[in-house]
């Protein structure tokens, strides 16, 4: 007795012509960097994975780099035993927390503002660092201030005396930020490269020192 082997051709299923047809959908990576647009899409932002955009993007003076955080939800919202979950749902939606770092050009760098004493450096980079703090009105206040559920605004100075600038907004899960919020919110950091901020600036450090 012989047996006839038929060969079935690869992607072709056994079964006559109405069998179903599958084949496996073709990877498109789309590569290339994020249009501005793209960039402030938050319903594509992963939580816990940072997207940073570059001056060609945002577009903004005085920013180097913006560095996007999802930082998952804000809280949870709290639910009355009285109302349903649906309806709670719509009285309190819940909010994400979103943390933005603003890096600063080498324009900014503010080495030079604090180099007057060699013997004490370490004292010098922190009076810097205290003078920031005091013009952007960072530091502590004489006055108790409301409760927030947002982390406070941190001012960074690294060992090379570049600056950045690390706050915190909410969004609603799969909103985009309107630009002309994103321009709002980047504004506050972006006047360190202007010559009267450098010599306000200078002024606060030296008093922050010899205080």
């Amino acid at each position: 007795m012989t047996a006839t082997i038929t060969r079935q051709p690869q992607g072709i299923p056994v079964g006559g012509q109405f069998a179903p047809l599958t084949h496996a959908e073709p990877s498109v990576s789309l590569g290339g960097p994020l249009t501005r647009e793209q960039a402030l899409d938050l319903s594509t932002l992963v939580p816990g994975q940072p997207r940073t955009i570059g001056r060609d993007v945002h577009g903004i003076d005085g920013i180097d780099t913006i560095t996007l955080t999802g930082k998952g939800p804000l809280r949870k919202p709290s639910v009355p035993l009285f109302i349903e979950p649906s309806a709670a749902a719509r009285v309190a939606p819940e909010k994400h927390l979103l943390e933005l770092r603003y890096t600063l050009p080498a324009e900014a760098n503010l080495r030079e503002l604090y180099e007057f004493d060699d013997w004490s450096y370490r004292r010098a980079r922190q009076a810097a660092h205290s003078g920031i703090e005091d013009f952007a009105d960072l530091g502590p206040k004489p006055w108790p201030a409301p409760p927030s559920l947002l982390p406070d605004t941190k001012v960074e100075l690294d060992d090379a005396g570049d600056l950045a600038f690390t706050t915190y907004e909410t969004y609603a899960e799969g909103a985009s930020i309107d630009p002309d919020d994103f321009a709002s919110w980047a504004s506050e950091f972006s006047g360190y490269t202007d010559p009267a901020t450098r010599r306000e600036l200078a002024t606060r450090i030296q008093d922050s020192y010899n205080s």
